[in-house]
């Protein structure tokens, strides 16, 4: 019998598949979810560096630095967005926050915590930003160049909903804590909220001018709106040339 495309035929003892049955359901855990993880712990536990190089090569993005260097050889382009696509998310209290919920979080604690910034924090990238990448945008920050991150809110537009500068970025193989004081972290997530990528940001904004059909992904050169409806949630895109001339951004 032919399989399901996506889909994959788990067996497991009976008490086992009762046990797990119960324990997601008490947690409030998706089984597809659970499973997902379960098998990206299994691959990273045996053999971790197959994992990573197999996860940049479905992704495209394992010469993602080289190409981008060359790219940008000479004059540095700006025309380089961070962009995240936002699903359900959960607070300690176990409230579930959609996109809109997440990014006013965010917003509230840059203007509680009284310095006007926030740190964003995402594990979408299993391995982490690549040290190089994470080098350049500060790099890029530091010289006075305005780095811009894009957020897309998982619903049934999955468009760009909302814009915020990037001040700076801190990256890790394994998870770590805010790099800064646990004030920047909205109280929804905790003091004790730990990722692989951490993103200092400012000026969080709606945005109605950008729409995703506007951008491509560096790597691929894939058109960013057709990507984010399916699994595309986290990656480096550019205002494409039509796009260049409708908006009159210049760089």
């Amino acid at each position: 019998m032919v399989g399901r495309p996506k889909y994959m035929s788990l067996y497991a003892d009976e008490e086992t598949q009762k046990v797990f049955d119960e324990f997601v359901k008490i947690k409030g855990i998706k089984k597809t979810e659970a499973l997902s993880e379960m098998l990206r712990m299994y691959m990273l536990s045996h053999d971790e560096r197959l994992y990573v190089e197999l996860e940049k090569k479905y992704w495209g993005i394992s010469d993602m630095s080289k190409q981008e260097r060359s790219d940008t050889e000479g004059t540095r382009s700006s025309n380089d967005y961070i962009f995240i696509k936002l699903n359900i998310g959960t607070s300690l209290d176990g409230e579930k926050m959609d996109g809109h919920r997440v990014i006013k979080a965010y917003q509230e604690n840059a203007t509680a915590n009284g310095r006007g910034y926030t740190w964003f924090s995402t594990d979408s990238l299993r391995y982490g930003m690549e040290k190089e990448k994470a080098d350049e945008y500060n790099r890029r920050i530091q010289s006075g160049e305005k780095v811009m991150m894009l957020f897309a809110v998982a619903d049934e537009q999955n468009d760009i909903c909302y814009t915020a500068e990037v001040m700076e970025v801190q990256t890790s193989k394994n998870q770590m804590y805010c790099p800064d004081d646990v004030s920047c972290v909205p109280v929804e997530f905790g003091e004790k909220e730990y990722a692989r990528v951490w993103i200092k940001i400012k000026d969080i904004k709606g945005e109605n001018r950008l729409k995703a059909d506007m951008f491509k992904i560096i790597s691929t050169g894939k058109n960013l709106k057709e990507a984010i409806s399916t699994r595309f949630h986290f990656g480096y895109v550019c205002l494409d040339e039509d796009a260049l001339t409708e908006t009159g951004i210049q760089f």
